[in-house]
């Protein structure tokens, strides 16, 4: 099997493991009624989404941490793996910061709007 399509499988499957909870959460107790929900419902669904979000990238980016290390510790002086393992690094890295400015930004627009997003 293609090494694409076995990975991409693999994330979805993966993305859908923390994806499941939080759909389960916005299921109707009444299905002959739409559900309506209050602006602190929906901002709490939003929170849930972005905390499952963020764990995401977390756990991809510890992932990619371990990898790079590996890299590393197998290398064996090649040039080419220490640079892929470099460029993996930074990337995990970057990742990180931008999980945790895009958090923050989130909960500062909610502290500006006056709403509390639990995050």
């Amino acid at each position: 099997m293609n090494k694409k399509i076995l990975g991409i499988m693999s994330l979805v499957v993966f993305a859908g493991t923390f994806a499941m909870p939080v759909l389960a959460q916005t299921i109707s107790v009444t299905p002959t009624s739409p559900p309506s929900y209050t602006a602190s419902q929906a901002l709490g669904i939003i929170g849930t989404l972005i905390n499952y979000a963020f764990g995401f990238l977390l756990a991809v980016a510890v992932l990619m941490l371990i990898f790079a290390a590996y890299l590393y510790v197998t290398a064996g002086g090649n040039p080419e793996t220490v640079g892929k393992a470099n460029k993996m690094l930074m990337y995990a890295l970057i990742g990180i910061a931008i999980a945790v400015i895009v958090r923050g930004l989130i909960a500062l627009v909610g502290a500006l709007l006056g709403q509390s997003i639990s995050i």
